[in-house]
């Protein structure tokens, strides 16, 4: 009888630890996707799984540790989407197997790119530090350059309505053909607006 118990409770206090690990990863549904991906100013790393899917069990450790690792940024969202539950928001993002990893930057806009790299967290570390993480926040200006800093300056006196309008025109700028170093201070100043706008 006291083997029973013990067990029993074992079980529910290793159902209480899964169910705490995975909860350290932000979910997203269909409610709430475009606001956090799209709207925070922060880039989006998204793994879209299935939880029976034996390599999601295997990459779930290294995840919730990046998620972890992030938790609090503000430029970089760490987030899953169950595609079991959120099968919408899979489909309109291509997935076809189980897990996919996209990500979305100021760069990206609304069409994600597929992340290939290794599955473990120094791989999504080093992705993330390298492609997402924005150096000039307006938290943290240590790691912005002067340009940025006085853009910042410039941004945080505008209105809701010119930020909106900046951003608009910045994005549909970000499409065109220009070259490199351009194209990089239209993504900083995406960046920096899109903080200001959720500041």
């Amino acid at each position: 009888m006291l083997c029973r118990a013990m067990s029993s409770f074992l079980v529910l206090l290793l159902l209480c630890c899964c169910a705490f690990a995975s909860a350290s990863v932000p979910s997203l549904t269909s409610a709430n996707f475009k606001d956090e991906v799209f709207n925070t100013g922060r880039n989006a790393f998204v793994k879209f799984f299935a939880p029976w899917c034996g390599h999601c069990k295997a990459m779930a450790p290294a995840w919730e540790k990046l998620a972890e690792t992030y938790d609090g940024s503000s430029s970089v969202l760490i987030a899953e989407v169950d595609c079991t539950v959120e099968s919408d928001v899979c489909s309109q993002y291509g997935v076809r197997g189980y897990p996919t990893i996209k990500y979305f930057t100021t760069e990206t806009g609304e069409e994600p790119q597929d992340y290939n790299g290794g599955r473990s967290f120094d791989d999504f570390k080093g992705f993330a530090d390298d492609k997402l993480l924005v150096k000039c926040t307006l938290a943290d200006q240590e790691g912005c350059s002067d340009k940025e800093k006085a853009y910042i300056v410039k941004a945080q006196k505008m209105g809701k309505e010119e930020v909106d309008k900046q951003l608009k025109r910045l994005s549909d700028m970000s499409s065109s053909s220009m070259k490199a170093e351009l194209k990089a201070w239209v993504r900083q100043r995406v960046g920096i607006l899109k903080q200001v706008a959720s500041a």
